[in-house]
């Protein structure tokens, strides 16, 4: 029996499948039955004491609670299997693609999950559960929630492909800034759906009958992950694709201010040359008497700098 000094936080929510849905108390909780799912809180106090009284293995254990995981499936016998997914955390004041995992363990008839942080898929099963609709039974269910986090995540990624073809089209009001923003959601979000592909790989390959019936559905799910990893592909490409127009316009616009004072200085050298060869206060110096010496001198230099604008203009430099 379920120790009642055990602190009780780590139970969530739990229902029995297999007809209709009928929801689980702690009292419930005493030992695993068949057709039933138990939903659990990862970091509260009591859930590791709980898994050690229904017999579950430590090793498997600190799988369920360990505080960082990747995507992965592992059988682990014919009923038996641990799979450990990621989806959009969704929760109200959280970064969106710093991404949630969900650990499943199917086990010998009955289904443990595992959260940190709760999930809008988990949320959504519960409540067909709640409305008597939910699948008829517990591997169905996974497959189901599976399906959502993956949809979640999807749907997470429409607004930043919008924001992207907005960019593309109109690569003038592109900044850098956004484009990494966007490009750093992008990297994190990849990190762990490439992982989350091969874990529904080998769950597709698992030698496992119960989960042959699921097959399409499964398959329907590792394509949708396959397409999302190649949009976040493509993303990430024409992100590269503005930010190389972007660094282009940059340092075309650096080239030509370079070219214009390059310009400038050529025109004004011999005109500072001059002037400063003249404001040199030593004897001998022409125009020195003269009252007309000073307007002579800027005319000159005007003619030197018409001069050279005609020439740079002939010499295509302007």
């Amino acid at each position: 029996m379920v120790n009642t000094a055990m602190e009780t936080d780590w139970f969530i929510d739990g229902w029995q499948l297999g007809g209709q849905p009928r929801q689980l108390t702690l009292a419930d909780c005493n030992q695993l039955e068949e057709d039933c799912w138990y939903h659990c809180q990862r970091d509260a106090k009591g859930l590791k004491e709980w898994l050690t009284s229904v017999d579950i293995p430590g090793s498997l254990i600190s799988v369920l609670l360990a505080d960082d995981t990747r995507p992965r499936f592992e059988q682990l016998d014919d009923d038996i299997f641990l799979l450990i997914l990621r989806g959009i955390n969704l929760n109200e004041g959280t970064n969106p693609d710093d991404m949630l995992s969900i650990r499943f363990l199917y086990y010998r008839g009955s289904l443990i999950s595992t959260r940190k942080y709760p999930s809008r898929a988990i949320a959504e099963a519960r409540k067909q559960c709640e409305e008597g609709k939910s699948p008829a039974s517990l591997l169905a269910m996974m497959v189901t929630i599976i399906d959502k986090l993956n949809r979640n995540i999807e749907s997470f990624l429409d607004p930043i492909e919008e924001d992207i073809e907005y960019f593309a089209e109109h690569q003038d009001e592109a900044d850098s800034q956004s484009l990494a923003n966007l490009n750093k959601r992008l990297l994190k979000i990849r990190r762990f759906l490439t992982p989350q592909r091969y874990a529904l790989d080998d769950m597709l390959q698992a030698d496992m009958p119960a989960l042959e019936v699921f097959r399409m559905q499964l398959l329907n799910c590792r394509d949708l992950v396959i397409r999302i990893n190649e949009s976040i592909h493509f993303y990430i490409d024409q992100i590269q694709v503005i930010n190389q127009h972007l660094g282009q316009i940059q340092s075309e616009k650096v080239n030509r201010n370079t070219y214009l004072i390059s310009l400038i200085s050529i025109i004004f050298l011999p005109i500072s040359f001059l002037t400063g060869l003249l404001g040199v206060n030593i004897g001998g110096m022409p125009g020195v008497d003269s009252s007309v010496a000073f307007w002579a001198f800027c005319i000159a230099l005007t003619a030197i700098t018409l001069f050279e604008i005609i020439l740079l203009r002939r010499m295509k430099f302007i």
